[in-house]
């Protein structure tokens, strides 16, 4: 999975059930480390995780935005 289409299989802002809502954020995008989070207004985040690949950081993303109810 490139970076791209990892993009277009996430969603851009959450609303989260205490912090309210969050943007999307890559965080690192090297060649050996991808992560992600969603930020917060006041630069708290949710959600975070990392991975060696797109395809890895999106199987542990959406598991997660799917147990939380953000996708279904």
């Amino acid at each position: 999975m490139t970076k791209r289409e990892f993009l277009s299989k996430v969603p851009d802002i959450i609303d989260h059930k205490v912090w309210g809502y969050a943007e999307l954020e890559i965080v690192v995008d090297s060649k050996e480390q991808k992560g992600v989070c969603y930020r917060h207004k006041d630069k708290t985040a949710s959600c975070g995780t990392y991975g060696s690949t797109w395809t890895e950081v999106f199987e542990n993303l959406n598991k997660h935005l799917i147990n939380e109810g953000y996708v279904k």
